[in-house]
């Protein structure tokens, strides 16, 4: 009689501790150090849900995957591995995400000829997952998730260039996660590019009426951006509820 394996149940509770690398769609300060009212991101609702415990969140606006002289503190992926690396103190169930990429899809206007290609994004982003996968993010129940972008050629000042960088970008993300995921099973790949696709093509489905233009009023309820380049509430808890699916998936998979 072959051996039946059942998956763990899934609980309200996936983590004690979330871990989060990223720019300003994770920084839990993007909104008030710009002068917008306080909207909660993804990872901040996921903690108001009580699916992880606790968060550390080293994310700041404006970071890049690409490491640079220069850049801010916490302003690369670098920088942020540095300060969490330094005494990661990794719990048995931690969850950590990497959610990097759209400032390496927009800076291809840069003077400085490193940002005309992404080779150097796409190199730096594969030294610190590793550093990652090194220091155990992804063993015992541990989970690595890696977030591919939604299309940054859909936002509201989007340019020409946008869309094949966010094309060369998420197939990179994709081939990467896989070939990495061969040795490491708890690596996964959160499809954020899928899930808003959809929105795009059926709004009315998530209650959104507009998800073209930034429109502040209404970003709360039925539109989709809140400025040019950044989800209002309505799109941080729709990404929210995409890394909650996400979560489900990690009490599946232990």
């Amino acid at each position: 009689m072959p051996s039946i394996v059942r998956a763990a149940p899934i609980t309200n509770q996936v983590t004690k501790r979330l871990v989060v690398i990223g720019d300003s769609y994770s920084d839990p300060d993007y909104d008030t150090s710009n002068g917008l009212p306080s909207t909660p991101n993804w990872a901040e609702i996921l903690v108001s849900r009580d699916r992880a415990v606790s968060m550390v969140n080293y994310a700041r606006s404006g970071a890049t995957a690409m490491t640079y002289a220069g850049a801010p503190a916490r302003g690369t992926f670098k920088s942020q591995l540095d300060l969490f690396l330094a005494n990661p103190r990794y719990g048995d169930d931690d969850i950590t995400v990497v959610y990097l990429g759209y400032n390496d899809i927009a800076r291809s206007t840069d003077p400085q000829a490193r940002w005309q290609t992404l080779a150097p994004a796409k190199a730096d982003f594969r030294v610190g997952v590793d550093r990652l996968l090194t220091a155990g993010a992804a063993t015992g129940k541990r989970r690595l998730l890696i977030a591919a972008v939604h299309d940054w050629s859909r936002k509201p000042n989007s340019r020409a260039e946008y869309l094949p960088r966010t094309r060369e970008w998420l197939t990179f993300t994709y081939d990467f996660v896989n070939k990495r995921r061969a040795t490491h099973k708890g690596m996964i790949c959160v499809n954020v590019f899928r899930r808003f696709n959809d929105v795009v093509l059926r709004p009315q489905a998530y209650g959104l009426n507009n998800v073209t233009t930034a429109d502040p009023a209404r970003a709360a309820t039925t539109a989709l951006y809140y400025n040019t380049s950044h989800f209002g509430a309505k799109g941080q808890t729709i990404l929210a509820n995409e890394f909650s699916s996400a979560f489900d998936l990690v009490c599946r998979t232990r």
